[in-house]
């Protein structure tokens, strides 16, 4: 797949809190550090890797194995999927999760207040037949880090017919063990187990429980729009979500782990992922001249 490189970025005077540098494999990387917080964003997929709010330890998990090469997908932080989920239905050498993640984003404007540091990125226009379909639409992403971190991709349909497509912010928590982790606030909510021996098993009704992972997990939950709690005996983290009808929960276990080449030997226990999304049947159809805005925000508490 080809894409146009990214639009040429207009003369931006960083605030104070924003410094950038071009890593030795030639990515350009933002880092935040304010008052409140410190981040990490790259270019390539608008990329946020690192969220550490002041006082605390890491919030996002990030692979160590993980290249930081253009145009491989890193491992780790909140990469964006879009404009499809997956794999591409009918195009096998499509590549997994779209190409937002793949391509550098333009940043358009960066400013501060008191609360926190605002960064604004669009997506370059694919430049491939083969991602003809989702010409119309125009992505743009804004982080916001602060005490919190929040999250919003905004997606319009700027051309003359309808769009259909699939997003998620697919968030890699870091936590001290995930299989004495507890998940909470999807108790209530079917799910599609994607981990299930046979489609015919795909299907689940709501557990009435909260998940407490081990081995493979990979469910998306349908009809979804309560914030999710992530405690791990030590502190909690709570993910809440706007313009969402789904979630995806993903710890791939040690087998499915020890065949992913990113994934550093016993990392995968330190991590969760959930996952704000539009997905599967809850996929979006823009519209001319339509938006929509898909939001997260993280938020972390000690336990007592």
């Amino acid at each position: 797949m080809t894409v146009d490189g990214p639009a040429p970025t207009p003369p931006l005077t960083l605030p104070s809190t924003v410094t950038a540098r071009r890593t030795d494999s030639g990515l350009d990387v933002l880092s935040v550090t304010n008052a409140h917080g410190s981040a990490e964003v790259y270019l390539q997929g608008a990329h946020v890797t690192g969220w550490t709010p002041t006082g605390e330890d890491p919030v996002l998990w990030l692979s160590s194995a993980s290249s930081f090469a253009p145009g491989v997908p890193i491992r780790g932080g909140i990469p964006l999927c879009f404009p499809w989920f997956g794999p591409r239905a009918g195009d096998p050498e499509a590549p997994s999760h779209g190409y937002a993640r793949l391509v550098p984003w333009t940043l358009t404007a960066a400013s501060d207040d008191d609360e926190c540091t605002v960064l604004t990125f669009r997506l370059a226009v694919p430049a491939d037949r083969a991602v003809a379909d989702f010409e119309g639409l125009q992505a743009d992403y804004e982080v916001r880090v602060g005490r919190s971190l929040t999250v919003v991709l905004t997606v319009t349909c700027t051309g003359d017919t309808p769009v259909t497509f699939e997003e998620a912010q697919h968030t890699y928590l870091q936590v001290r063990d995930v299989e004495s982790t507890t998940v909470s606030g999807l108790e209530d909510a079917g799910y599609h187990d994607k981990a299930a021996a046979s489609p015919a098993d795909a299907r689940r009704p709501a557990a009435g429980v909260p998940l407490v992972p081990s081995g493979q997990v990979d469910r998306v939950y349908l009809g979804t729009t309560t914030p999710v709690s992530v405690d791990d005996g030590e502190r909690t983290l709570v993910v809440t979500k706007t313009g969402s009808a789904s979630t995806v929960v993903w710890s791939p276990g040690a087998e499915v782990a020890g065949r992913v080449a990113d994934i550093a030997a016993g990392e995968w226990r330190q991590m969760v992922c959930v996952e704000t999304c539009n997905v599967g049947d809850a996929a979006l159809t823009l519209a001319p001249g339509e938006s929509h805005s898909l939001g997260s925000t993280y938020t972390v508490s000690r336990d007592a």
